[in-house]
């Protein structure tokens, strides 16, 4: 056998290999919740400093936040900003932050073959690849979730109920994907001046992205 001959067995048997982890991958996906992705993360700005994610993807490259601001006149104030300027404390946002080895679910699109909601490994530095079959570039690949087990603090807390709104403490921010944020101020829910209670908010399920007056349920 030549060397090219051996180096073409080494390279099927590598795709092989990566063909069998996709379809894992691919089996834990439809049989599993995905971990939750940005929603409910900790970041900072580097203009409004420490700031909490209030949706659970990027479109296109901006993300919704919400921070502590001295000139808000409920000490609260969201907006979105570009996920490029944000900095996320051992969570990867950009495919070049990505690892080899590591396995996404991920869009991706190289101008003539694009793909959604689709399972892909990191292979190389700048190199990702879909089944072991299409190759993807950094510049061509969106993250939306890693595809690993998820850890207790990587899956927000959610309330739904009057008495599950009713026991979160003054300070709280709640959310779900979409919505502009509510504030929990003393007997009342605040988003933006409009006011409104806990049971008008229950029967909706939204993540928990603060407790309290600084804490993220990860550290409460």
């Amino acid at each position: 056998m030549t060397s090219n001959q051996q180096q073409l067995a080494k390279l099927e048997q590598h795709a092989k290999e990566l063909a069998e982890q996709i379809k894992q991958l691919q089996d834990q996906l439809n049989n599993a919740q995905p971990t939750t992705g940005l929603l409910g993360r900790w970041a900072t700005h580097p203009e409004y400093g420490d700031v909490l994610i209030a949706g659970d993807k990027s479109d296109n490259g901006l993300i919704q936040i919400v921070y502590l601001s001295s000139i808000a006149i409920n000490g609260t104030y969201s907006r979105t900003v570009n996920i490029d300027d944000l900095t996320f404390p051992g969570q990867a946002t950009r495919p070049q932050d990505v690892p080899a080895g590591e396995a996404w679910l991920i869009d991706a699109d190289d101008g003539d073959y694009s793909t959604t909601n689709t399972p892909a490994l990191k292979i190389d530095e700048g190199l990702w690849t879909s089944r072991g079959l299409s190759e993807w570039t950094d510049d061509e690949v969106e993250l939306i979730t890693p595809l690993i087990p998820a850890l207790p603090h990587d899956t927000p807390e959610t309330v739904t109920t009057e008495e599950e709104y009713g026991k979160l403490p003054e300070g709280s921010i709640v959310a779900k994907p979409g919505e502009d944020p509510w504030t929990h101020k003393p007997y009342v829910w605040e988003q933006r001046g409009a006011i409104t209670d806990d049971m008008m908010l229950s029967g909706t399920t939204r993540h928990v992205l603060r407790h309290g007056w600084g804490t993220s349920p990860a550290n409460s």
